[in-house]
Formats: C-alpha cells, structure tokens, sequence
C-alpha cells in the first residue's frame, strides 16, 4: 500500500511538472524596456534614437514616429519610419529614427515599437524631448569667446520657467571683465520682472552663469493654465565681456502660453 501511495505522488508530481512546463512556454514573447534619447536641435533638427529589449529572440520591429507637443504641431497619427531586422538571437537593439524638429517649449515625440517574434508580437511607447534653444554665440571684435543660450521656455504644469546660461571663454591670458544680466517679464500681467544683474568680474579663464544659480527665481507661478488663461512672457539673457571694447551676446525671445500647454 505504502508503494503504490508513493508512485501515485510521484505520477502526479511529474504530471504537475509537464502542465506547469506546458504553461509557461505558452506564455507569449514581450518587450521588457524601451526608451528614446534625441540630441539638441540647434536649427536643423536633432537626432532621435531608441534602445528596446525583449525576452525572446526579435524578428523585426516596426518603428513609428508623432509628435505631441506643441499642440498646433502636433500629428493626428503615427508614422512609420523605420523597420529595422534582426538575426536570430537577437534580444536587445538600437536604433535611430532619423531627425525631428525640436522647440523653444520643448517638443515631445511618441515613439512606438511594434516588435514581431517568432511565436507573436507585442507594441510598446516611449516619449522623447527635443530643446530647440534661442542663443547667440562666437567670438567677436575682443577675441573673446562668448555664448548666451535660453535652452527652453516652457510651463510644467504650474509654472512659466526660462532656462539658460551665458558662458565666456578667454584664450588670451589677458584680464577681461564679465557682467550680464538675466529677466523674466510677464507682458500681460501687472507683475513685476524678475530680473537680476550679474555680478561683474575680472577673468582669465572663463566666466559663466545659469538660470539654476538662482533656483527658482526667474519662475512665473501661473497655477493651472484654463479657460482663457494667457501669459505672454519674455525671456532675456545676456552677456557682456570687456577688452579695451564691450560685446554682447544675447538670447531672447518671446512666447504666449495658454491651456493648450
């Protein structure tokens, strides 16, 4: 009796054993990461590339492209741009998906990934950021290298930020003396500007500012944008550097955000 019990447990287990094997080769192939990254559009588009990994061998994916954001660019569907093949075995990929164009708000992209396996298919979506900064830049009549660059201007969801920096950069081993200024302007708002002088220094090697030094100073707190809500903000950096002569480096511009942001 003690026999026959035992081999029944053990017919029972092995049985168990060949349904949970049969389970889990049923389960069906999927992607398990996906992400986006895009370069900087400093006015001829930026660089998006995607990277995607899956559990199971790849055969090709379809990949497909659409912007979001700003609204009034945005794209009613998805387009395909792209189907990149793969050898047996292959689990992880990178790709790129061409060049999009980038904003002052900062655009955003949908990317899609329809992955075909062996045994089925499976979809997944990423989003990528393109900054399109507004920014003067070069060496000018005092030999000095100089930038100011406004990276962005945008609203996250409460408030109107101007993100950037000014940057010089003396080769000449001769003192040069930095100074600027950074400010926020409400247009249509009886606010005040949110404005502050840069401190003036004498440089050798390089003299340099962002918007974060300050935290969030230069942020508008504008709460929820709805309704007929409109802010229209300018955004304003600048950079002296002086040599025997002053020049000027600035980036500034000018954008209205409303409930559509």
């Amino acid at each position: 009796m003690f026999k026959l019990k035992f081999k029944t447990i053990a017919i029972a287990a092995v049985i168990a054993s060949l349904l949970l094997i049969g389970f889990n080769s049923s389960e069906a192939a999927s992607i398990t990461y996906l992400s986006a990254s895009a370069n900087t559009d400093y006015g001829s588009d930026a660089a998006v590339s995607a990277s995607l990994t899956a559990d199971e061998d790849i055969s090709y994916i379809d990949w497909y492209v659409k912007q979001t954001y700003p609204t009034d660019e945005a794209d009613s569907d998805y387009e395909h741009v792209h189907t990149s093949m793969h050898n047996s075995g292959t689990r992880s990929v990178s790709v790129d998906l061409g060049s999009y164009e980038g904003h002052i708000k900062i655009a955003e992209y949908d990317i899609k990934a329809e992955v075909t396996f062996s045994d089925g298919s499976d979809s997944s979506t990423t989003t990528a950021s393109i900054y399109k900064p507004v920014y003067d830049s070069g060496s000018k009549t005092n030999g000095i290298y100089g930038s100011a660059e406004l990276t962005a201007h945008y609203y996250d969801g409460s408030s109107i930020i101007m993100d950037g920096y000014v940057y010089a950069y003396n080769e000449l081993g001769e003192n040069a003396t930095g100074s600027g200024r950074f400010r926020h302007t409400a247009q249509n708002k009886p606010l005040d500007e949110l404005e502050k002088d840069l401190p003036s220094k004498n440089f050798l090697s390089s003299y340099s500012y962002s918007t974060s030094d300050f935290g969030t100073f230069f942020n508008f707190d504008a709460g929820e944008l709805d309704g007929g809500d409109t802010w229209v903000c300018n955004a304003y950096l600048r950079l002296q550097v002086h040599k025997g002569v002053t020049d000027d480096w600035l980036a500034e511009d000018t954008n209205t955000f409303d409930e559509d942001d």
